[in-house]
């Protein structure tokens, strides 16, 4: 059972991977003033990225957290497959990063 702060609030929108097109509800959060709107086009360890998206929580119970939303998402895992995404990679490149904030929104 997660906390109503944990719910993500959806959206709708599609992505493309290897020719695989798939249709994803997102998160959507507002930006405060100062602060990108988007993730830098970076890679980013997986646990770095947990902690932008859980930052009141413990970081190996954000990375926890992340790849049950990650799981919970067939869509995404499909497309992250198309990159050679395992649930078990601790590096994720810049377009697995990307396609992570497309799903779920922007952490920020």
């Amino acid at each position: 059972m997660t906390s109503d702060a944990f719910l993500p609030k959806p959206r709708n929108i599609s992505a493309t991977a290897g020719g695989v097109t798939a249709h994803l509800r997102t998160v959507s959060g507002s930006v405060p003033a100062g602060v990108p709107a988007h993730l830098e086009k970076r890679s980013y360890g997986f646990k770095e990225l947990a902690v932008l998206y859980f930052p009141n929580i413990a970081p190996a119970s954000a990375s926890i957290r992340l790849k049950a939303w990650i799981k919970d998402s067939p869509e995404l895992l499909q497309i992250l497959a198309g990159t050679n995404y395992h649930l078990t990679a601790r590096v994720l490149t810049p377009r697995q990063a990307g396609m992570i904030e497309n799903a779920f929104g922007s952490p920020f």
